[in-house]
């Protein structure tokens, strides 16, 4: 667990900085995560056309490619090769990878191209990557384990930041583990709750690119997962109310 005090660290930071974050992520959550990012006090980029992205990602501070928009992959590759080359944060979340070959296949080329300096997917679709097999099918993990050293293993040999979140959370960078516990059940019953904590990775990423600030940016998701679920319960609401919650208790952390 992280300490609230380094989350108000981190946050202060990101509020003072206001990094521009470039996401190239799908079309069921773009506005979700554009709106996480603001209640962070991040500043929030969404352009997809590959004529453009090289010129926009230059300008931000980090990268977040979501293979939910497959469709983008040119964009997603220049955006990331520009990125790559200025040292800015590049988040992958491989959306899908676990029921589809095709995007397992361009996600791996996109990491071994790039070198990401994070990847953070569901239990299922971090072993599909593992594995380099389908593992469910659909988006929504199945798999309630982890391959811990399996985990250390790959994040060693790409040199990246590996993420597989679930009940409880595991972060290594191939050397630490890191666990988070934070968060709520219904987080996992809207749709989104993963990309905007991708995105929100990139807003923590930016201001400090390693294991600490992954693990502050998990832990930050899951407190404020864990707050709008309470006040859900309390006003007898449903998955729509503690989606609005959530975005407002990350606006009021």
């Amino acid at each position: 667990m992280v300490e609230k005090e380094k989350i108000d660290e981190f946050l202060k930071q990101i509020r003072r900085q206001r990094p521009i974050v470039h996401c190239i992520t799908n079309a069921v959550t773009v506005n979700d995560c554009a709106n996480v990012l603001l209640a962070v006090g991040a500043s929030p980029t969404m352009a997809h056309h590959p004529l453009e992205v090289e010129e926009i990602t230059a300008g931000a501070s980090a990268l977040v490619c979501n293979f939910g928009a497959i469709g983008d992959y040119e964009a997603m590759t220049k955006a990331g090769e520009t990125a790559h080359s200025l040292g800015h944060a590049i988040v992958v979340d491989p959306v899908g990878v676990a029921g589809s070959g095709y995007r397992r296949e361009k996600c791996q080329a996109f990491v071994e191209m790039v070198h990401p300096t994070c990847i953070r997917g569901n239990y299922s679709e971090i072993r599909a990557l593992m594995e380099h097999c389908n593992t469910v099918t659909g988006v929504d993990a199945k798999d309630k384990n982890i391959d811990v050293e399996a985990m250390k293993q790959y994040a060693l040999k790409y040199k990246t930041i590996l993420i597989a979140s679930g009940k409880t959370d595991v972060i290594t960078d191939g050397t630490k583990v890191m666990y988070c516990d934070e968060g709520d059940e219904l987080m996992a019953r809207i749709t989104g709750s993963g990309c905007m904590s991708s995105v929100l990775l990139g807003a923590f990423l930016s201001v400090s690119p390693d294991i600490e600030g992954a693990a502050v940016g998990c832990s930050f998701m899951g407190l404020a997962g864990e707050r709008a679920a309470e006040k859900t319960k309390n006003s007898g609401g449903g998955t729509m109310t503690f989606h609005h919650y959530l975005i407002d208790e990350i606006s009021f952390m």
